[in-house]
């Protein structure tokens, strides 16, 4: 009955605001007043998706101690992070990935990216280690609406600094492919892989029900990873091929 309920929300939220969008000529100005409200109504229409989605399969496990924060944060986005973290610790793979996070200092940062979801940055030193490098989110994901999907981001950039780390990355052996927008092809199919299999693991082959926004992307993600290696290389190929791809990084 919930779910009837909130899909009713859903589709009157978007009926509204398709009325509101159509209502706006096109190069005409907007006032401030229809901006509001169809802000509103963007906000309700993520709000009752979130809420109709399912749980993940596992349970969170929280992180025993404060996050390792790059820079000062606002309450809600460590709490959303906090609650990223224990789902990405749900997970036996997600587990080995924080604590190499945590054992080698990477701090998990927030920032205005213009293009990107996240990325990492894995920097060595003979006196700090690895200590000096960070994973940065992209603001607009760390929302309380999707956690899960933070969390995959967050298992996703972890693969990166852990390929660095054990020195199991492409370009120690030189051995990588380099797209035109300077994206290395085979570290993002590991990261993007890692990442599949996190959703699969929460919520099986089938992936998540009723995912219409963010979680939709890791649907898709999960999808082309099970189709085998071959396609799952073309899709990520062409997913990373965009030339924004860094921009403001």
């Amino acid at each position: 009955m919930r779910k009837i309920i909130v899909l009713i929300l859903i589709v009157l939220a978007a009926a509204t605001a398709g009325t509101v969008a159509g209502s706006q000529p096109r190069g005409e100005f907007r006032s401030p007043e229809i901006q509001l409200s169809r802000s509103w109504i963007a906000a309700a229409l993520d709000v009752a998706v979130a809420e109709v989605g399912e749980s993940p399969s596992l349970p969170p496990v929280p992180a025993d101690r404060p996050l390792n924060l790059c820079n000062d944060l606002p309450d809600h986005q460590v709490r959303t992070l906090e609650t990223a973290v224990a789902l990405m610790r749900a997970t036996e793979k997600g587990r080995d990935l924080f604590e190499l996070l945590e054992s080698e200092g990477v701090c998990i940062g927030v920032d205005n990216l213009p293009y990107n979801s996240a990325y990492a940055m894995s920097r060595y030193s003979p006196s700090a280690g690895w200590s000096e490098s960070r994973v940065i989110i992209d603001e607009s994901y760390v929302t309380i609406l999707y956690p899960d999907v933070l969390a995959a981001i967050l298992v996703h950039e972890a693969t990166h600094v852990e390929r660095a780390v054990d020195r199991t990355a492409c370009y120690y052996a030189d051995a990588c492919t380099t797209l035109p927008n300077g994206v290395i092809l085979e570290e993002e199919i590991v990261a993007h892989g890692a990442e599949a299999e996190w959703w699969i693991e929460m919520y099986g082959r089938d992936g998540k029900d009723w995912a219409f926004n963010k979680d939709h992307s890791q649907n898709q993600l999960k999808a082309a990873y099970l189709r085998g290696p071959g396609e799952f290389r073309q899709f990520i190929r062409d997913a990373r091929s965009n030339e924004r791809e860094g921009e403001g990084i």
